[in-house]
């Protein structure tokens, strides 16, 4: 999550962007959010009362891990950047219809292994959103 969020946050900006998610969200959002304190992005609670003109990102978990249904961003925005938690997209926690395609997906596999709670899986980009995003920037990554 640590490193969607710093890759999605502007670095030239005066004020630190707003994360936001629509309630119920996973109650590590804010925590994550806030934890390190870069000042490249604040909590900014639910995305349902988010009213602010400007940037922001929101963390969208679908499905949702409460009632297991399909969700989609609330906030809409011409600066919106979203991120999917797509933890409980597995076929056995929901009925999937169809491929999910975002620019930033968050997956786990801690469910499968007994990790609840842990946030232990991979990101996945969208090649277009990663060249548009990265265009200006070094991109090391490491696979297994």
């Amino acid at each position: 999550m640590q490193a969607a969020l710093y890759a999605l946050s502007p670095t030239d900006q005066l004020e630190p962007i707003s994360i936001v998610s629509a309630t119920p969200f996973n109650s590590a959002y804010p925590e994550v959010t806030d934890f390190v304190r870069s000042g490249l992005h604040k909590w900014a609670g639910d995305a349902r009362k988010f009213k602010k003109n400007g940037p922001y990102i929101q963390f969208i978990t679908s499905p949702n891990n409460i009632d297991g249904v399909i969700k989609e961003h609330v906030v809409n925005g011409d600066q919106e950047k979203l991120i999917y938690d797509l933890a409980y997209y597995w076929p056995q926690y929901t009925a999937i219809t169809s491929p999910t395609n975002h620019d930033v997906m968050l997956f786990t596999i801690s469910k499968c292994t007994g990790h609840a709670g842990s946030k232990i899986g991979n990101t996945l980009f969208n090649i277009a959103f990663l060249q548009k995003t990265f265009m200006n920037h070094t991109l090391v990554i490491i696979t297994m």
